[in-house]
């Protein structure tokens, strides 16, 4: 009884998550997506369906896989008490909790920025900060913590009508991150020997940008955004060695990684003079339920997996399958583009594009590049030796491949 009546407060407290605040549509909402959702709500609240659209929210879902991800993942209930109405109440909860490690004259600064920073779907921060920072079940796993920035809300549009990637943004987001997984840290006194720092949505972003995934614009373009992510921890690495003190770890190695990749001499010297706060930051790693939850980008630097791929979502009170497009295939639809003219769908790309992707980002990465890459269909025994030559001869570990079907379980 009690889960059957958890199931059915649930299907309410979605609806109210994506109706909280009435609002005009956001530009890359799937349309056919909030027609199904009409068309299943049992009509109590059914004004404020469209809500989930609302761009005057400080942080409006496109996708209604992602509010699925976020009720079943990530939202703060106590038994059957609901504690975060909206994902803005998310957002406030985490970034709340983590500036207490702030002094308290400037802890409210550095809420706003969280904030922002969340909102605007740029910074992800670890899954179980998400899932538990300022509840009565903090904590998180003693091995190593994570931060995400998610390459395609950096796209922006210029004064002639062309897009870029805002890469002073990025810098600017990483040094946050930094400071963000830092603090978590403190708040904790958890000795976690690995922060790590990433990326989603890197090939929603090229298409955003009109970029081929397997192109050498597109990797070029996905190498910028990375060398950006990278400076930026670098800085934010180097302010928090001065302002919280530097790591007792051996950092020659960073230092000289630092060195290899041509960043300017100040900025080393800055790093020499006053060490750094950790030996180790930037890494690529698999994060399905966070890309999930920024309106279904891609996981990491994964390929777009293309039109109305399958989210199984598995949580306490059951689990359903909600079908998507992905946010970059919504914005360019709600945009008047083709989405059947795409190049850069999984289904399309050889597999030797997924490798020429991580030879082009590895040199920025502190770690190597090691999640399983994706595949639509059984390798042989051929493809597979010639996949482990291609990544020997680019430097990259042995890779290990895993089906493209995405099934997310609790």
């Amino acid at each position: 009884m009690r889960h059957q009546s958890h199931r059915t407060m649930s299907v309410a407290q979605r609806r109210v998550t994506v109706c909280n605040r009435g609002q005009p549509a956001a530009p890359g909402i799937d349309k056919g997506q909030i027609s199904r959702m009409a068309a299943a709500d049992s009509g109590r609240c059914s004004r404020h369906l469209t809500a989930m659209t609302d761009s005057r929210r400080l942080s409006p879902f496109t996708d209604l896989a992602a509010v699925e991800a976020w009720d079943a993942w990530f939202r703060w209930r106590e038994q059957a008490d609901l504690r975060d109405f909206s994902i803005e109440d998310t957002w406030g909860r985490v970034a709340g909790a983590l500036v207490a490690a702030e002094a308290p004259d400037e802890a409210s600064l550095w809420k706003s920025r969280l904030i922002e920073a969340f909102a605007s779907w740029r910074l992800l921060p670890d899954e179980h900060l998400l899932a538990s920072a300022g509840t009565n079940a903090a904590g998180w796993p003693g091995h190593a913590l994570s931060a995400s920035l998610n390459a395609a809300a950096f796209v922006i549009a210029t004064c002639d009508i062309q897009t870029r990637i805002d890469h002073v943004a990025v810098m600017a987001c990483a040094q946050l991150a930094v400071r963000m997984l830092d603090n978590a840290l403190r708040i904790t006194g958890a000795a976690v020997p690995h922060l790590r720092i990433g990326i989603v949505g890197m090939a929603d972003a090229l298409l955003l940008l009109g970029l081929d995934y397997d192109s050498d614009r597109g990797r070029r373009e996905s190498g910028a955004f990375v060398a950006a992510l990278c400076e930026g921890c670098l800085r934010g690495n180097i302010l928090l060695a001065h302002e919280r003190g530097a790591s007792r770890a051996d950092i020659r190695e960073a230092l000289a990684r630092a060195s290899r990749r041509n960043f300017d001499p100040e900025l080393l010297r800055d790093a020499e003079c006053h060490g750094l706060r950790h030996a180790s930051l930037t890494a690529v790693t698999s994060q399905p339920r966070l890309a999930l939850l920024a309106n279904d980008v891609a996981d990491a630097v994964d390929p777009l997996l293309g039109e109305n791929h399958a989210h199984v979502i598995a949580a306490a009170d059951g689990q359903c399958t909600v079908c998507s497009s992905g946010y970059a295939l919504n914005i360019l639809r709600a945009q008047g583009g083709d989405p059947d003219d795409t190049p850069g769908m999984l289904a399309n790309l050889p597999w030797t594009a997924q490798i020429a992707m991580r030879a082009a980002l590895q040199p920025w990465m502190d770690e190597p590049i090691t999640y399983p890459l994706l595949a639509t269909n059984d390798l042989g025994d051929s493809q597979r030796l010639e996949a482990r030559k291609l990544a020997a001869a680019h430097g990259l570990c042995e890779p290990v491949w895993r089906a493209a079907a995405r099934s997310q379980r609790a």
